[in-house]
């Protein structure tokens, strides 16, 4: 009778282990917030991830340090945004260092885009007519893909959400005053 007792208990002990284990694998492998996760939902297509506001100092560091790129012995050039839209560059003629001047009204597109109008192009202090000079700037200079000029509509159209910042992210427009110093763009994600 005392082996009878002993097989019991061992089968009872092992049934308490097998049991404990099994508990502690389905607490292991249970998602602890799956409630909130299942009602999570990935938005398709683009989405606005969030606003970016910005001043015309911060704009105007953030643009020239991405142009820096685009510089080279021929012509030199920065922009930046005051009471106006400025595009200062200098080119070599000669081996003399030419000042050129190019001034915009700048607008948000519902595109995204940025419309830089031209209001006036000079060099030096020399105005010269813009439809000409855009002509020339569009045919001697290799322009980003995502710079578009249209000398006829004296325009200069920056696609901005061409312009990608990290994979499948990229920037809109969405206000743009000069006069109060605010800017605010839409970081976008695909």
């Amino acid at each position: 009778m005392k082996n009878k007792y002993w097989k019991y208990i061992c089968l009872l002990v092992l049934a308490f282990n097998i049991a404990i284990i099994a508990v502690i694998g389905v607490q292991v492998t249970k998602h602890r917030d799956q409630k909130i996760l299942d009602n999570v939902s990935v938005i398709k297509g683009v989405n606005k991830v969030a606003d970016i506001s910005t001043n015309t100092e911060q704009l105007n560091t953030v643009i020239n340090k991405y142009l820096a790129d685009f510089q080279d012995d021929k012509m030199t050039y920065k922009f930046y945004l005051s009471d106006k839209a400025v595009l200062e560059g200098s080119y070599k003629l000669f081996g003399t260092s030419i000042p050129l001047y190019i001034y915009f009204e700048p607008y948000a597109l519902n595109s995204g885009a940025v419309d830089l109008k031209v209001t006036s192009i000079s060099i030096g202090t020399l105005n010269i007519p813009t439809k000409t000079a855009l002509s020339y700037i569009k045919g001697a200079y290799k322009l980003p893909s995502f710079v578009t000029i249209n000398s006829q509509k004296q325009e200069v159209l920056i696609d901005l959400p061409q312009v990608a910042i990290a994979k499948d992210t990229f920037l809109q427009a969405g206000k743009i005053d000069l006069k109060n110093g605010q800017f605010v763009f839409h970081l976008m994600q695909k």
